[in-house]
């Protein structure tokens, strides 16, 4: 059956007017795409990679107000489960880009609904990606310039700013190499991303094999996510109504962990620069400019011809991307 991996937050024991300094991975597996409680007998639950046991009780979505880690106020839903667990209880999912992450502290209820919710409301916005960074992760939308960023080799690197394009709807539906490519949770390998992940086709993605070490001398390697499509639950997502793409811009091209993966920041070559809308160009330009045209990528990237033929080999050898 289908499966859906989300972030949530154990409520039983720590409840409203508490700081939520642990999230854990929840995958949810159904036949249908609405979560409805004990009123299902085909929904089953794991958390952080334990035995599937029975969803149980009355699934709400619940209005609270929270504090964000920056200071920030805020009311938002919040999509409400309860598993016989381990650990049993309920738990709480925040709505795609959600500034409420660890280190949040949630405060009063204010309203609720029990009508069930369905999975793509908590798992289906490319502005909810997580990004790895000191505070913890943190949705790509809610970053700022001067915070710290987690590396994926180690290490961080200091944000200099975040740009981004509004893609709507009807420039999908007319323009396909503008629909995001869904790279689904756990398809990379070492169950990365920890939960699905959307990206542009152009999009650099970090391979790191032992096929890259034979074909290229180099344990690591950056793929265009569009090249990845020939990898099972790796797809272009013709469904999306609309998209936001978010650019994080550094001093230096580097690796950063989105949903906990290793995908490229933004780099600043012909096809990326033409991604951006012209108010994102015109604060790229103003904040770089005297940046060079063509400048040093983190990894090494093979020529489109072996790009394929190195994902050819992962799929014909079931191998993963990531080992």
């Amino acid at each position: 059956m289908p499966q859906h991996t989300v972030t949530a937050f154990h409520w039983t024991g720590t409840g409203y007017n508490a700081v939520y300094n642990t999230s854990y991975t929840a995958v949810l597996d159904d036949d249908d795409g609405t979560y409805l409680g004990g009123g299902d007998s085909d929904e089953t639950i794991s958390i952080n990679g334990g035995a599937f046991n029975s969803s149980i009780s009355t699934p709400y979505v619940i209005n609270v107000s929270f504090t964000d880690t920056l200071g920030g106020s805020h009311v938002e839903p919040f999509y409400f489960f309860n598993t016989a667990g381990p650990p049993s209880g309920w738990y709480f999912i925040p709505a795609p880009g959600s500034a409420f992450t660890v280190g949040a502290r949630l405060g009063n209820y204010q309203s609720h609904t029990s009508a069930g919710w369905t999975y793509s409301t908590v798992t289906c916005f490319a502005d909810g990606t997580l990004i790895d960074t000191l505070r913890g992760p943190m949705a790509v939308e809610t970053l700022r310039p001067g915070m710290r960023i987690i590396l994926a080799e180690g290490g961080e690197a200091t944000l200099r700013a975040v740009l981004h394009r509004d893609v709507p709807g009807v420039l999908l539906a007319g323009d396909p190499s503008l629909q995001p490519i869904k790279i689904s949770a756990g398809a990379l390998g070492l169950g990365l991303p920890k939960r699905d992940l959307w990206v542009s086709r152009h999009h650099r993605m970090l391979v790191s094999s032992p096929v890259c070490d034979r074909m290229f001398g180099a344990r690591e390697v950056l793929v265009p996510a569009h090249q990845l499509c020939a990898l099972p639950s790796i797809y272009v997502d013709a469904a999306r109504a609309a998209v936001t793409y978010y650019h994080m811009v550094f001093d230096a091209h580097c690796v950063v962990l989105a949903n906990g993966a290793p995908s490229e920041s933004f780099f600043p070559g012909p096809e990326a620069l033409k991604s951006l809308s012209p108010e994102a160009r015109a604060e790229f330009e103003a904040l770089f400019p005297d940046y060079v045209a063509a400048p040093e990528m983190a990894r090494f990237q093979p020529p489109p011809r072996l790009q394929r033929k190195l994902i050819e080999r992962h799929a014909r050898n079931a191998k993963s991307l990531l080992s």
